[in-house]
């Protein structure tokens, strides 16, 4: 690539369930999620050489059981943070409206943790794991000396 180029993109997509410019409020959760997780590391990923470019999948009612996912680079959320989250499905009153009749799409565990949607985090991981970018260590396991001598004082 050029000077100015990255060498690498990543690629995120979210596929949603959309009928007549309309989502559900999951798969809008995932996509605000995912604006927020691309955000978050354009800064880490362009000081590595790379990019990431954030996609929506708008989905037909006929597909709805691919609505509510993120995939980096192809691979699903889940594949990228395996153990970790897992994937499950629930009724939707939101898809149900949007379809005219009862309707189920994707649901997560997340470490352990129902939830209806990715959240930002996890998608970030994901990203981080596609991009071998290791994860920033945690305030807790940052250690801080502090030394004072009598110059100092």
């Amino acid at each position: 690539m050029g000077c100015c180029s990255p060498d690498r993109e990543i690629l995120v997509e979210v596929k949603r369930l959309v009928v007549d410019g309309t989502t559900c409020e999951r798969c809008g959760d995932a996509w605000n999620a995912a604006i927020r997780a691309v955000r978050s590391l354009e800064g880490e990923l362009a000081g590595a050489g790379m990019s990431v470019r954030l996609v929506e999948r708008p989905l037909p009612p006929e597909r709805i059981d691919e609505s509510n996912s993120v995939l980096v680079d192809g691979r699903p959320v889940e594949e990228w943070l395996a153990g970790e989250v897992t994937v499950g499905v629930s009724e939707c009153p939101t898809c149900s409206e949007i379809v005219g009749e009862p309707a189920c799409c994707r649901t997560y565990e997340v470490g352990g943790e129902p939830v209806d949607a990715l959240d930002a985090e996890a998608i970030a991981r994901a990203i981080r794991q596609a991009a071998a970018i290791p994860e920033p260590a945690s305030p807790s396991a940052l250690r801080v000396l502090i030394v004072t001598t009598p110059e100092c004082g």
